[in-house]
C-alpha cells in the first residue's frame, strides 16, 4: 500500500513533465496493490491520469485500475488526528501558560490562522481579505484582530523565502493602514511554537483555512477539538478536509478576497446557537474518525483486496495481484 498525502492533479497538469517521467511516476505507483488518497476528488484525478497517461482501463465507480495483468485499488481515506492527545495538551501547564498570555492581549473577537509559510497556504490573500473586511466594517476596528502563527518552511528554496517576505509585507501594509494605540490588526508571529498554537486553538472565534490547494489540512481538524469559544471554521473548497467538514464550515474560494471577507463577517455575526452546533458536529466527526481509525482502514483495505485477489487467482488460474 502507498498513501499519497498531497493533492493529485488532473491529467493535463502532468504534461508539464516529459512523457518518460510522467509515465514512470504512474507506473511506479501502480506497482502497489492499494494507492490511498485523502479525498475522493484526488482519487478520481489519479485514476483519470492513469487512464490518460498510461491508457489504463479504470473503473471510476469501483476505484480500480487494470494494469500489467493486475488489479490496483485506489481508495479515499482522509487522515485524522489523535483527539486524546489534544485533550491532554489543552490542559497542560505549558499550554495554559501560553493561553494566559494570549488572553491578556486578545481582542474582543479573534481570527486565527495557523500555517506553514508555504505559498500554497495562501497567507497573503488571507491578510488581504482581512484588510477588505476592515475596510468594509469600520465598526469592528479595535474589536477584531487576526493572530497569524506561521512556521517558517523550506527557507532554503528561493521561492519560499520570497513568499515569507511577501507575508511580512502584506501584514505590515494592513497594520500601517489600520492600527491605532492599543490595537494591531494583524499579530504576525513567525516561529515554531506548538504550545502557543494549541493555546490559540482554544481561544479563536474564527479559524481561517484558505489554502489554494491542500491534500487535507489537519489544522481544520485539530483546532475545533480544543476550542472553548464555539469558533467558526472558514474553509477553502480546495482543501481536502472540505470533503468531510464542508457541511459545518463556511466555504470559500481561496482566490476570492471578497468572499473571504464576507465569510469573516458572517462568522463574527453568527448566532451562538449556530456556532455551537457547527463546532460540535466537527468535533463528533473528528473524534469518531481519528488517526487510529485511519490506520485501521489502510490495513483493512489490504486485507480486503488480498482476499479478493486470492479468489480471482483461484477462479482464473492467473496471478492478478
Amino acid at each position: 500500500s502507498h498513501f499519497v498525502h498531497i493533492p493529485w492533479p488532473e491529467p493535463d497538469y502532468w504534461r508539464v513533465l516529459p512523457e518518460a517521467i510522467r509515465r514512470a511516476l504512474h507506473d511506479g505507483l501502480l506497482a502497489n496493490d492499494v494507492v490511498g488518497f485523502h479525498t475522493d476528488h484526488w482519487r478520481r484525478n489519479f485514476l483519470r491520469s492513469c487512464a490518460d497517461i498510461l491508457g489504463v482501463d479504470c473503473d471510476f465507480e469501483d476505484g480500480t485500475a487494470e494494469y500489467d495483468d493486475r488489479r490496483i485499488h485506489a481508495t479515499s481515506r482522509p487522515i485524522s488526528v489523535d483527539a486524546a492527545e489534544f485533550d491532554e495538551l489543552a490542559v497542560s501547564d505549558l499550554v495554559r501558560e501560553r493561553e494566559l498570555a494570549l488572553v491578556a492581549v486578545r481582542p474582543e473577537r479573534l481570527v486565527l490562522r495557523v500555517d506553514r509559510t508555504d505559498p500554497s497556504k495562501n497567507v497573503v490573500r488571507g491578510f488581504r481579505a482581512f484588510e477588505r473586511f476592515l475596510t468594509d466594517h469600520p465598526e469592528y476596528h479595535g474589536r477584531v484582530g487576526m493572530l497569524a502563527l506561521l512556521d517558517p518552511s523550506r527557507q532554503e528554496i528561493p521561492e519560499y523565502a520570497e513568499y515569507l517576505g511577501a507575508i511580512q509585507r502584506a501584514a505590515r501594509a494592513v497594520n500601517d493602514r489600520f492600527q491605532r494605540e492599543g490595537w494591531t490588526p494583524i499579530d504576525l508571529r513567525i516561529e515554531d511554537n506548538f504550545p502557543l498554537t494549541v493555546a490559540a486553538y482554544k481561544q479563536y472565534d474564527v479559524l481561517l483555512v484558505n489554502a489554494i490547494y491542500d491534500g487535507l489540512n489537519l489544522v481544520a481538524k485539530e483546532a475545533p477539538l480544543v476550542n472553548e469559544r464555539d469558533g467558526v471554521l472558514i474553509l477553502s473548497e480546495n482543501a481536502g478536509a472540505h470533503e468531510e467538514l464542508g457541511p459545518w464550515s463556511l466555504t470559500v474560494n481561496p482566490f476570492d478576497l471578497e468572499a473571504q471577507a464576507r465569510a469573516i463577517e458572517e462568522a463574527i455575526q453568527m448566532s451562538q446557537e449556530e456556532r455551537h452546533a457547527r463546532i460540535e458536529a466537527i468535533r463528533e466527526h473528528v473524534r469518531s474518525h481519528d488517526v487510529a481509525g485511519w490506520l485501521d482502514t489502510q490495513l483493512e483495505d489490504l486485507d480486503q483486496w488480498s482476499a479478493r485477489a486470492t479468489t480471482d487467482r483461484h477462479a482464473t488460474g492467473t496471478w492478478t495481484s
